[in-house]
């Protein structure tokens, strides 16, 4: 759907929404806008946004302050939560404006809290705290203030916790045993305390909050706050030993946060799994969903840099834009107004005075105006030069900032985002080349997976930084072996990917050798001292079957390229081990064949090309 359509059928909405509830009572309103904020608690969703808007307009009408600031709190914690810092802070701004001429001191203390909650996800940490602190000084002087204490509470243990003071946060969660406080805030400040704990290693506390949580029905209909406990048991029970506990725990968790936008919590539950397997020997297992967390913390970074960088940055252009064009147009009245006097006492001296003297007053007055009307276009051009300046070096520092998301900062190679970026256009520029008879043998993506023997021995030993000038040397023998055409990326850790396109099957193998001859006799030299090292490395052909291109997608080849690499370390390491189809047509699920791979080497199935002539195919995992 184009953003045209989108936006007039929110428009038509809030008008539909508008005129349905244009005459209720302001206890109608209230009522509305309070199922409203439960929705939101229990999953921010956009579509709530029309009729929150509708009840603001509403309020504006009825001249009900209190109710329009309540709304604009509400839509500005909605956009916030979809990483519009910018309209966040304005409609926080607005509802504060509108509280500071109420004079409501509760509304203000919650425009605070709802500034601070924004300064805190974009990790302003400071200024989060000043806002806090102010909240604070109001809450002294409202009587009934035991629900907005335990939200400055609440905020303030969140701000403990981003720190990383586990005990501050300990303090500050605490849950006084009074009445008028709502249940869900106990609940957070509750979860938040035996979060805290976790951090502490203090498993047992955690365990007994959310025992009592779960005994109180607090987490019944709130489903993140359900998907929140469910984490703190999984570490719990992994903190316990409970590891089988802890895979079931995290598996459900991550389970109910399909089709969400849960992201933070797929990470944790992905870091208990790969930790929770790794703990009882399931290694496959553990690297498979280390991997899966890898790539979410890394859309979790990406998201948060734009959310601070890009968003900040627009809304600090922006704000320069509105306050030149405000200065402008004050400039403008108080010219217009000048302009009007001297036309005022024109007006009254024709009365008195001769013809000519009235002819050379309007005379007068023209080339007032006229040099006026210059001066002001020649500020509007300067005024438009500035911005059309500060919109290209806005538009460089987004083109740098891209650069820098796609390169590795140690090896200068791509980076994994980079890779996710470009894979499918290659894919379907070879897939064309597939379709050319005389160019099937040749037009082979064959993706190789290397990594550094030993590379842990290296760090333990002579340290991190030699590790690093290792890297960077190993980068350098990789882009010596390789085409310019090849894509060579830096997978994580002292792993790569290299992604050669055209290339045929058999000339692979030349390939891989000439990397591991060279990275074995390369003198990778450290503080005056050589370091010898190998490398192990697996590769695939894509499409994998060619007699069925589309039989196994591009990660599956890759997770095939990764088996060989296991079987090159398991064999004798300082080797490569490529895998291809047998001689048989493949039926089995393209799943199956990547989770059975050693059976279906040991039966015949699939096939491989190796430089050690006896490969042995252990059932072991690495």
């Amino acid at each position: 759907m184009q953003p045209a359509v989108v936006s007039l059928c929110i428009m038509m909405s809030s008008l539909i929404t508008f005129c349905v509830f244009a005459y209720e009572p302001s206890e109608q309103i209230q009522r509305n806008l309070n199922a409203l904020q439960t929705s939101a608690e229990q999953d921010y969703d956009l579509s709530l946004l029309p009729e929150i808007r509708a009840l603001r307009e509403q309020a504006r009408a009825q001249g009900n302050k209190p109710l329009q600031i309540k709304a604009l709190l509400l839509e500005g914690s909605i956009v916030q939560h979809f990483g519009e810092f910018e309209d966040g802070l304005d409609l926080h701004q607005q509802a504060l404006q509108l509280a500071e001429a109420d004079n409501n001191k509760f509304l203000k203390a919650n425009t605070y809290l709802a500034i601070a909650h924004l300064d805190i996800d974009l990790e302003s940490y400071e200024l989060a705290q000043r806002y806090l602190d102010k909240a604070s000084l109001l809450a002294e002087q409202i009587d009934d203030n035991a629900q907005i204490k335990a939200d400055i509470s609440l905020w303030q243990s969140r701000l403990n916790m981003d720190r990383g003071a586990y005990r501050l946060a300990l303090k500050s969660s605490f849950v006084p045993e009074i009445s008028g406080i709502r249940q869900e805030t106990i609940a957070q400040l509750k979860l938040t305390r035996s979060w805290a704990h976790l951090q502490l290693g203090e498993y047992l506390q955690a365990k007994q909050i959310l025992d009592d949580l779960d005994d109180a029905g607090y987490l019944v209909q709130n489903r993140r706050m359900r998907i929140m406990s469910t984490v703190q048991r999984a570490r719990v029970a992994l903190q316990s030993g409970d590891f089988a506990t802890s895979i079931e725990l995290a598996q459900a968790g991550l389970r109910d946060t399909l089709g969400t936008r849960f992201l933070l919590f797929q990470s944790q539950l992905q870091w208990l799994l790969a930790s929770a397997h790794a703990q009882i020997g399931d290694y496959q297992q553990a690297h498979r969903y280390l991997k899966r967390y890898a790539v979410t913390e890394q859309s979790l970074n990406l998201q948060k840099r734009n959310n601070k960088l890009l968003k900040l940055e627009a809304q600090y252009s922006l704000a320069q834009q509105k306050q030149a064009l405000n200065e402008l147009e004050r400039d403008n009245a108080q010219q217009a107004k000048q302009i009007m006097a001297h036309q005022q006492q024109i007006e009254n001296a024709r009365l008195s005075q001769q013809r000519w003297l009235l002819i050379a007053l309007l005379a007068f007055t023209l080339v007032l105006v006229f040099y006026w009307r210059w001066q002001n276009r020649r500020y509007t051009k300067l005024l438009e030069s500035q911005v059309a300046q500060r919109t290209e070096e806005l538009a460089e520092r987004n083109k740098r900032l891209q650069t820098l998301s796609f390169t590795d900062s140690l090896t200068g190679l791509s980076n994994r985002h980079h890779f996710f970026s470009m894979i499918d256009s290659t894919i379907e520029v070879h897939r064309q080349k597939w379709q050319v008879p005389q160019r099937q043998q040749n037009a082979d993506l064959i993706f190789v997976i290397v990594d550094i023997d030993h590379f842990k021995n290296i760090n333990d030993s002579f340290g991190h930084a030699a590790g690093d000038i290792v890297l960077q040397d190993f980068a350098e023998i990789l882009k010596q072996c390789t085409r310019e055409s090849d894509i060579l990326v830096r997978w994580g850790g002292e792993e790569f990917l290299l992604v050669m396109p055209d290339m045929d099957r058999a000339a692979a193998h030349e390939v891989t050798e000439r990397i591991r001859r060279q990275v074995e006799s390369y003198p990778f030299v450290v503080n005056d001292q050589t370091i010898n090292c190998t490398c192990s490395i697996g590769f695939a052909p894509f499409p994998f079957d060619p007699t069925q291109p589309d039989k196994l997608s591009w990660e599956h080849v890759l997770e095939l390229a990764d088996g060989g690499l296991y079987l090159a370390k398991e064999s004798h390491r300082n080797a490569w081990v490529g895998v291809h189809t047998g001689d048989e047509e493949m039926q089995s699920p393209a799943e199956h064949v990547v989770q059975n791979l050693r059976s279906y080497l040991q039966a015949g199935k699939l096939k491989t090309w190796s430089n050690l002539s006896d490969l042995i195919y252990a059932c072991n995992t690495r």
